[in-house]
């Protein structure tokens, strides 16, 4: 279950108050059900058997719907023999819809490991509601999208699906499994929308702009000029933990494109700290050294707008009109083409202005 302060009000919830669909959920039935719903879904399965070992590149689409009598299901990625508990799974992604979350495992010899919950965004899937699964094989991790929407990732463990034979769906009566190769992921994302530009800071959005939702890549066709800025301005998560803003050279998840700036605010379990931690960053093939400053001061739960200035040698940060870090150029700004916003900070308008009409404040 989610917790109800991470139910935002765009899904008609009041923050702070309890749905009665989760105040009438009978836990303790759940709890005593959930061996038998387990065995159900483990009985309708759907196995892919692999004519050639997965790589770089290979594209695993799964479709299906949950049914109400059973509410749990499983992509599973694997060797050995799928249908008993010898089998070694290097991949077991577990949605489990009572509690709305999913869980990522890797089972060697009969031994699961430590789980992994963490996803970029609300758990998707609902009873009777079809669903797409998509999944990308990447050199360290597959990365897993629902309906065209990056929803997580997940490094490779040992066994690794590298090494894998089959693919295998359980808990889903209608299921598809399809396997190929592709060179965009996720292929049923939408073509990302254009960060518009206003002539000064607080210019009023036009109706044409877009509505923004959470994890979101924005083009950035004509960059970030010179003496412009990116602002974002947007609602801090109750329980911050952690958020990113990268300036990316494409608009696109996977294949990785480079981050010329990444802005991530970690706040953790500390999240009520007078400051929070700051790291600047670049990644071209691989992460650059961090810059790393204990400069943000964000209140968890409230509103927050972000400025990154580009400067003639440097992009300035800014939050609430308070520098929070700097970061030297490590490639020509002129590559910046797309924006991403990952994690805690749920964006409400993002666009692009001259950094003159805004307050410059240490």
């Amino acid at each position: 279950m989610t917790c109800v302060n991470c139910v935002r009000m765009d899904y008609d919830v009041e923050e702070g108050t309890i749905p009665r669909d989760f105040i009438e959920y009978d836990f303790a039935e759940d709890a005593l059900d959930f061996e038998t719903q387990l065995a159900e879904a483990r009985d309708v399965k759907f196995t892919h058997t692999l004519t050639e070992p997965l790589s770089i590149g290979s594209h695993i689409i799964c479709t299906g719907t949950p049914s109400d009598d059973l509410p749990w299901f499983a992509v599973n990625i694997g060797s050995g023999e799928p249908d008993s508990a010898r089998g070694e799974i290097a991949v077991h992604f577990n949605v489990r819809i009572p509690q709305c979350y999913v869980v990522r495992n890797t089972r060697k010899h009969n031994k699961w490991g430590l789980e992994e919950t963490t996803a970029f965004r609300l758990f998707p899937f609902k009873i009777d509601q079809p669903f797409t699964i998509e999944i990308v094989v990447d050199e360290k991790e597959t990365l897993w999208a629902i309906d065209g929407m990056q929803y997580c990732s997940y490094a490779h463990r040992i066994p690794s699906p590298l090494t894998a034979e089959w693919v295998q769906i359980t808990g889903v009566r209608d299921a598809t499994l399809k396997v190929q190769k592709t060179d965009k992921f996720p292929t049923l994302a939408p073509i990302p929308v254009e960060v518009p530009f206003r002539p000064s800071l607080d210019a009023l959005a036009e109706d044409t702009e877009p509505s923004w939702h959470p994890n979101v890549i924005a083009s950035l066709s004509k960059g970030i000029p010179e003496g412009h800025q990116l602002v974002i301005y947007g609602k801090l998560r109750p329980l911050l933990h952690s958020f990113a803003i990268d300036l990316m050279d494409t608009p696109r998840e996977w294949p990785r494109p480079n981050v010329l700036a990444h802005v991530n605010v970690r706040a953790y379990f500390e999240s009520q700290r007078e400051r929070q931690l700051v790291v600047l960053n670049a990644w071209f093939g691989e992460w650059g050294v961090e810059r790393r400053q204990r400069t943000a001061r964000l209140i968890p739960g409230t509103y927050t707008r972000l400025r990154i200035v580009r400067q003639p040698a440097d992009w300035a940060i800014y939050a609430d009109d308070l520098l929070i870090g700097e970061l030297e150029f490590r490639a020509s700004a002129e590559g910046v083409r797309a924006v991403r916003v990952r994690g805690d900070l749920y964006p409400q308008q993002i666009y692009i202005t001259p950094a003159s009409s805004s307050p410059i404040r240490d």
